[in-house]
C-alpha cells in the first residue's frame, strides 16, 4: 500500500512539474513576442522619422526661386473679397502688372500666394486657392497711371490700390496727411459721424462702419468700391504714399481749409 502511494505521489509531482515547465515556456514565448513587437515598432518609427527628414531636405533643396521671362502689361485686374463665409463679391480696376511671356525682356520671380477665387460666379460662391504670379523686378515696379483730373483741391476718394499721393497729384494738388489723420481720429471717436461725412462728401452710403486693425497708414477709407467704411483706432499717422489693393482711401488734397471735416 505504501509503495503504491509513493508511486502515485511521484506521478503527481511529474505532472505538476510538466505543467510548470509548459507555463514558463508560454511566458517566455509571450515575452519574446512583446519584445519583437516593440523592436518592430521602434524600427517603423525610425524609418518614418528618416523619411520625413528626407522629405524636408528635398523640399529645402528645391525651394530656390522659380523665374520666368516676363513683360509689364496694362490691363484689368479683379479684386475678390469675402462678404460672408463662403461667398464673395468682386470689382474690376485698371492696373499694370507683370506676366510671364515667352521671349519677355525682363526676368520675374514666380511667387506663390493665396487668395479668394470664384467657384460659382452665379451665386458668388468662393474659396481660398493657391495662386502663382509674376513679381516685377525691383528696378521696374509698375505703378497705377493716374487719370488726369483738373478738379479743385478738397476731399477725394482714391481708386482701389491708389495712394493719396497719386490721387492728389492727378488733381494737381498735394496730400495733407495731418487732415486725413484728423478725420480718422474723428471717425474712431464717433463712427456714426464718419457715416454722415461719407454721405455728405461723396454721396457714399456706408453699408456699415467698422474698424480695421491691419490697415494702419491708409485709413480712413472703404473696403472695395461699395463695401463697409473703415477707420483705425491704432493708426498714429496717415501715410500719403501708402496704398492697399483692398482699400479706397479718403484723401485730403490741399490745405486743411480745402478739406473741412464737417
Amino acid at each position: 500500500l505504501f509503495v503504491a502511494a509513493g508511486r502515485q505521489e511521484k506521478q503527481n509531482l511529474r505532472r505538476r512539474s510538466s505543467r510548470l515547465i509548459q507555463a514558463n515556456r508560454k511566458k517566455r514565448i509571450t515575452m519574446a513576442k512583446s519584445v519583437l513587437i516593440a523592436i518592430c515598432s521602434m524600427a517603423v518609427l525610425f524609418v518614418a522619422v528618416a523619411a520625413q527628414k528626407m522629405a524636408l531636405e528635398e523640399k529645402e533643396s528645391t525651394n530656390s526661386p522659380t523665374t520666368c521671362a516676363c513683360e509689364a502689361q496694362k490691363g484689368t485686374c479683379q479684386y475678390i473679397f469675402e462678404t460672408e463665409p463662403g461667398f464673395c463679391k468682386w470689382e474690376f480696376f485698371d492696373c499694370e502688372k507683370c506676366v510671364c511671356v515667352e521671349g519677355g525682356s525682363m526676368t520675374c520671380v514666380v511667387s506663390t500666394g493665396a487668395g479668394f477665387a470664384l467657384t460659382d460666379p452665379g451665386t458668388g460662391a468662393c474659396e481660398i486657392q493657391k495662386t502663382l504670379y509674376a513679381e516685377c523686378p525691383s528696378e521696374m515696379k509698375p505703378t497705377p497711371t493716374p487719370t488726369p483730373n483738373l478738379g479743385n483741391p478738397g476731399w477725394y476718394l482714391a481708386a482701389l490700390g491708389e495712394s493719396c499721393d497719386q490721387k492728389c497729384s492727378s488733381v494737381g494738388s498735394t496730400c495733407n496727411a495731418n487732415q486725413i489723420q484728423d478725420l480718422n481720429s474723428v471717425a474712431a471717436g464717433n463712427p456714426p459721424s464718419f457715416d454722415l461725412f461719407m454721405a455728405a462728401t461723396f454721396s457714399y452710403i456706408c453699408p456699415s462702419v467698422q474698424t480695421c486693425a491691419t490697415c494702419n497708414g491708409v485709413m480712413p477709407g472703404t473696403e472695395g468700391s461699395n463695401g463697409s467704411c473703415r477707420y483705425s483706432t491704432t493708426q498714429a499717422v496717415a501715410d500719403c504714399a501708402d496704398s492697399n489693393l483692398k482699400i479706397q482711401r479718403v484723401c485730403c488734397c490741399g490745405d486743411a481749409s480745402d478739406c473741412p471735416i464737417f
